[in-house]
């Protein structure tokens, strides 16, 4: 008989008489043999791999460090006798006498749940749970059975002597003490300054505007009533010296009565462009450049200039409607200081720089003259002058900012600046990015 490997299952094979030698029995007892012993071998070495495997895994289960998880932790707040929270754990690689001893932490650290029951039992599952009061911080302590803790302590004790295992966590913050909170409330914050200032600058516009209005108004009415009443007057007056020179024969009379009546036509003539000028605005086209432009050319062609200075006008922007009488008062500062740079500073060049900004109008005049000393800056003026104190009212008038600065032998620059909520008549023009506006000086 064989035992036939061949397909992984030993079988026997009996052969016939005429398939093998008599001689070849020896050999096939031999192999028969070896089968046997090899069959055997498998059969207790087994046994003998499963158990060194699971020694193996009790080995490194029982060299696992024992460490504390937290699974709920109570919120942080001062504690109390009455204020009391759950807090529960669970602990990996602890020896059944072993348990947990709780600390809550309120300036030192007290043992929870109280000085008399200070230990918590670790479930069959490895989890605990107990009651605390209230603290800034929680900690849990794996202690052996012959470990003792004190009632309140300053500081926690280190793993040794009877302390297997120490963890500690921070309290749960309440939602008015997480960081998102305090940026939502600093945001907050920020957007009812920034809405209380939008607002302000809204009532102040629309104070402004009244007061143009206001101001409108009266000039409309003070120009109706000069020409309703006292230019008709002049010119009925006219009309009767007219008649009387007429009824004169030739004579010195005669002619100093004509003079005087040329006069008063010339003089009637001037009140009724006063009258046109209050009924309207001093810039009619709107064009601020344009009207300072042609200041500018008036001044340097009159004759009582000593210096003949080269004059400019920069505009930077696209330009914007004003209010008109906004626009009065800024022409009239700018004329101002156009006339102080032509006749007293002795000037070679004069520049006017108006600043069509997204944010304000902005107007400089500028002269490299002799400049004005900052004493007389300060007291703004000379006495008996009111070129400069006028300015500074005229700009508070309309809600701008004027600046003046200057030294001896360095030249003189007015700056006056007006928030573009009070200059422009119309809404502003889509916004540009900050970082496209030019700097102030």
């Amino acid at each position: 008989m064989l035992r036939d490997y061949g397909q992984g299952i030993p079988r026997e094979v009996y052969p016939s008489s005429l398939e093998y030698d008599q001689s070849l029995l020896p050999s096939m007892k031999t192999l028969r043999t070896c089968a046997v012993w090899s069959e055997g071998i498998w059969v207790k070495t087994l046994p003998m791999l499963l158990c060194m495997m699971l020694i193996g895994c009790r080995s490194r289960q029982s060299s696992v460090e024992p460490f504390i998880e937290f699974t709920r932790v109570p919120l942080a707040g001062e504690g109390g006798p009455d204020r009391v929270a759950t807090i529960e754990g669970r602990v990996v690689g602890f020896r059944p006498e072993q348990r947990i001893v709780l600390y809550a932490r309120w300036g030192i650290w007290w043992v929870q749940p109280l000085g008399d029951r200070p230990f918590t039992e670790i479930q069959s599952d490895a989890t605990w749970r107990n009651s605390t009061h209230f603290g800034t911080e929680y900690a849990a302590l794996l202690v052996g059975p012959e470990y003792h803790p004190a009632a309140r302590i300053d500081w926690l004790p280190s793993k040794g002597d009877g302390v297997v295992a120490v963890a500690v966590v921070k309290g749960r913050l309440v939602f008015w003490q997480t960081w998102w909170f305090r940026l939502c409330s600093l945001l907050a914050f920020a957007l009812a300054g920034l809405g209380l200032f939008r607002l302000r600058m809204l009532r102040l516009t629309t104070q402004l505007n009244v007061r143009f209005e206001e101001r409108l108004a009266e000039r409309t009415r003070i120009a109706r009533e000069l020409h309703d009443t006292l230019l008709q007057s002049f010119h009925g007056l006219l009309l009767r010296f007219q008649t009387v020179s007429n009824q004169l024969s030739e004579g010195p009379a005669k002619q100093r009565l004509e003079s005087a009546i040329d006069e008063a036509a010339q003089t009637i003539t001037e009140a009724r462009d006063a009258v046109q000028q209050l009924r309207s605005s001093t810039v009619v086209t709107n064009d601020l450049p344009l009207a300072i432009s042609a200041l500018g050319e008036q001044l340097a062609a009159d004759e009582t200039n000593h210096n003949s200075a080269l004059f400019r006008v920069e505009v930077e922007g696209p330009p914007r409607d004003l209010h008109p009488i906004l626009r009065d008062e800024v022409y009239r500062i700018a004329g101002e200081a156009m006339r102080n740079a032509f006749r007293h500073a002795q000037a070679r060049q004069i520049e006017v720089e108006i600043q069509y900004e997204e944010r304000q109008l902005r107007l400089r005049v500028r002269d490299d003259g002799k400049g004005v000393d900052a004493k007389l800056l300060d007291d703004e003026g000379r006495p008996g002058h009111w070129g400069l104190h006028g300015m500074h009212e005229r700009a508070k008038l309309v809600g701008a900012h004027l600046d003046v600065w200057s030294k001896l032998d360095s030249g003189t620059e007015v700056e006056l600046s007006i928030p573009a909520s009070i200059a422009y008549a119309t809404s502003p023009v889509p916004r540009r990015s900050w970082l496209s506006g030019k700097g102030g000086r």
